[in-house]
């Protein structure tokens, strides 16, 4: 008759079985690498003023997608207001290069003397814009331009002033002895309300950043006195507490294409 094991043999190969397979699954666990640990993602935080928000959100959204180690916050703040202490990135605007002691140049915000499209004049010279912002003409028939044209615009020339120190700075910068009375004209303190009035009013004219041109604006050319075409702009900088490296670098580099 054949022989069946007994039952303690039965018990004591099991045991054996299963202690292999205890000891196959720890070396294969063993073996497995280690998880890699996720980095961190930083925040990034931006600061920059209203009138470059049209033209350089995009782009830093754009831009966002390059970095790997951070998330953008962005906040749109006064000149008057960015704080470097706050901030990783400050985007501003310079009226004067040469005066600039720290910064990576980004680029340039053009700005823009827009009319409304009822007014047929399309182009004037700096010294006609320069007087028409400091209010020196009352009617747009008085503006030798205007007056040589064909059709001479018959309407009041209202001025519209976006309240931005930007702005101003620019002005003051390139224009010291233009003096601009608030009570000249009306004010605006958005470029939304900017846009508005003088899409509104036939003898309106503004300077407006070229960025917030639309079809209910008409932007007019600029020329000097040897009749070259002339434009008037800001230059944008980025500003950080300390040397870029990493995300900060490759935003600055995007930010620059």
């Amino acid at each position: 008759a054949q022989c069946l094991p007994s039952l303690p043999l039965l018990l004591l190969m099991s045991a054996k079985v299963w202690s292999l397979f205890l000891l196959l699954a720890i070396l294969l666990f063993a073996c497995q690498p280690a998880a890699t640990p996720q980095p961190t993602v930083q925040p990034l935080r931006v600061q920059l003023t209203p009138l470059l928000a049209e033209s350089w959100l995009p782009k830093l959204n754009a831009c966002s997608e390059y970095l790997t180690l951070s998330n953008l916050l962005i906040e749109v703040r006064e000149a008057s207001e960015l704080d470097l202490q706050s901030a990783d990135l400050i985007i501003r605007t310079s009226a004067d290069l040469g005066a600039e002691q720290a910064g990576t140049y980004l680029g340039a915000e053009r700005l823009a003397l827009v009319v409304n499209p009822e007014n047929p004049i399309v182009s004037l010279s700096q010294e006609e814009a320069i007087a028409l912002l400091s209010g020196a003409y009352a009617q747009w028939k008085e503006v030798p331009s205007s007056a040589a044209s064909a059709q001479a615009f018959d309407q009041p020339v209202k001025l519209v002033f976006l309240v931005d120190q930007d702005l101003d700075a620019f002005i003051s910068t390139a224009f010291p002895s233009l003096e601009i009375s608030p009570s000249m004209g009306e004010k605006a303190y958005s470029v939304e309300m900017a846009q508005q009035l003088i899409a509104e009013t036939p003898g309106a004219i503004g300077l407006l950043p070229a960025s917030a041109l639309t079809p209910a604006l008409k932007e007019v050319q600029l020329f000097d006195a040897s009749n070259q075409l002339i434009t008037w702009q800001l230059h944008v900088l980025g500003l950080t507490p300390i040397e870029p490296v990493g995300d900060m670098l490759q935003l600055l580099l995007c930010l620059q294409r």
